[in-house]
């Protein structure tokens, strides 16, 4: 699994998911962008580079965007900016939009090597991870070593399939 590209994986998350609205912040070259197509109604792509990547593209960044942008989401894909802190807050954004049964992927969460951590690869973003595990706690998360970089899956906490059904059942 270690040679397999991210993209491939997410297309594989996209396959199981099939979203309704799918929300990628960081486009870079669209590769991703076009492996989930098959499987989302509705794409939104946020990055602050005019890639020429066809589609419902915002060319701005993540802040700017959730300034205007609350619809709620059912799949994210986070590999905009790869500081700390602005992973988190792009983390906190898409999470406080993600319909209940949503997945979001973040990328660069389990770099191989110190020389990834520098700002032109993965950054310090990895740190998102303990936050997730020790401060945020309201996900369950799934960090994989895939390829240098690392995939982290995140769902929110009650929020299996069985979980919801129960609770629709209820009401």
């Amino acid at each position: 699994m270690n040679n397999m590209h991210h993209s491939d994986f997410l297309a594989i998350l996209g396959s199981i998911y099939k979203p309704d609205i799918y929300l990628e912040l960081g486009l870079y070259e669209g590769e991703t962008w076009k492996k989930m197509t098959p499987f989302c109604k509705r794409r939104i792509g946020v990055d602050i580079v005019d890639r020429k990547i066809e589609g419902e593209i915002y060319i701005e960044n993540t802040d700017l965007f959730f300034s205007h942008f609350k619809e709620k989401i059912d799949f994210a894909f986070i590999d905009a900016d790869h500081n700390y802190e602005s992973s988190k807050k792009d983390f906190l954004n898409c999470y406080n939009r993600l319909n209940d049964g949503g997945i979001i992927v973040m990328h660069d969460t389990d770099p191989i090597s110190d020389f990834l951590t520098s700002s032109g690869y993965c950054g310090d973003s990895y740190k998102i991870v303990d936050f997730l595990e020790n401060d945020f706690q309201n996900v369950n998360v799934l960090t994989i070593p895939l390829t240098e970089a690392g995939l982290s899956i995140i769902t929110k906490k009650q929020s299996t399939r069985l979980q919801l059904r129960k609770k629709i059942n209820k009401n």
